[in-house]
């Protein structure tokens, strides 16, 4: 009788936080799906009512035969209730789904409006391409541009390539004893060919972002935690060109046990700029914040690209 009753009470909490607001947007996939969340929620009322009656009955019965057919009873609504919840979940996730789409095609039509009058007014391409690669002018004083993907992939949404820093591939290990410049000082690396894997994989004049480069992208742009194709991550967007990037979450490695975590929410990505001979500057976000920090070497993170420089 606890586990039906511990059941029926997850229903009612995500019936609860699924409830959409009456200000979103909508659609006719996103109706549907309300139309479908609603009925589950007619069967967990439902299922509280038998779930009622059993408590009822089973308060009456005097032998263990009737105990032991009244508990029988009570495992069938124990399946119902789980089978309600595994729906609850799956419809949820496709409602967060849709809502992050139509938020998408909001903002992507908004931005293009304001990215075509900012081009209108501009001397300059505030769009292009390096080598093959897209790269996005976000008004920064520099005039850095930045990739619109991480190296090792061509997806707005891909991960890309996972390294340590310095070093030009990904491996199965992320320890200090799989590192391969352990006690080396590199102040920075941006744009050598030995240690630049965006250098190397994209070609002349992409390079792995400086501290400086991470600094400016921070003070200068806004930001903003979204989810673009069903991948969480942060938005940069500039407040002259209305040009933006998205850095998807790409998940961390923890220093003790050596493992990718966490890779639904989180994002790590490297500068090129050292600290001292074992750590170096990445950027690393989850959806409340996003800041600079000092990291060990010899763990995975991402890259993202840069070019153009002044």
């Amino acid at each position: 009788m606890k586990t039906i009753h511990l059941h029926l009470l997850s229903l009612f909490m995500l019936l609860l936080i699924a409830m959409p607001s009456a200000a979103e947007n909508t659609s006719p996939r996103l109706d549907s799906l309300q139309r479908v969340e609603q009925d589950l929620h007619l069967q967990s009322q439902k299922l509280q009512l038998q779930y009622d009656s059993l408590y009822r009955i089973i308060a009456t019965c005097k032998t263990d035969a009737e105990y032991l057919a009244q508990y029988k009873v009570s495992d069938q609504l124990d399946k119902k209730a789980q089978q309600i919840g595994k729906k609850i979940q799956k419809v949820k996730k496709e409602m967060e789904l849709e809502r992050a789409r139509i938020r998408q095609v909001k903002f992507e039509a908004e931005a293009a409006k304001k990215q075509a009058q900012a081009q209108a007014e501009s001397v300059v391409p505030l769009k292009g391409e390096l080598n093959g690669h897209a790269w996005v002018d976000l008004g920064l004083p520099s005039g850095t541009k930045w990739a619109t993907c991480n190296v090792g992939t061509t997806k707005v949404q891909g991960v890309g390539t996972r390294i340590a820093w310095g070093e030009l591939a990904t491996k199965k290990t992320f320890s200090p004893a799989a590192y391969t410049h352990n006690d080396v000082e590199l102040p920075c690396y941006a744009g050598d060919p030995k240690c630049d894997i965006a250098t190397v994989q994209w070609g002349e004049g992409w390079q792995t972002p400086t501290l400086e480069q991470w600094q400016e992208l921070i003070e200068h742009c806004t930001w903003s935690y979204e989810m673009i194709n069903g991948v969480n991550g942060v938005i940069f967007t500039s407040s002259k060109t209305h040009n933006y990037i998205f850095l998807p979450s790409t998940g961390y490695t923890d220093d003790e046990t050596y493992k990718l975590k966490d890779t639904t929410y989180n994002q790590a990505y490297w500068s090129s700029t050292g600290q001292d001979s074992n750590g170096a500057h990445s950027y690393i976000a989850n959806y409340e914040h996003g800041y600079m920090t000092i990291t060990n070497r010899y763990i995975a993170h991402c890259v993202r690209a840069v070019c153009g420089a002044r």
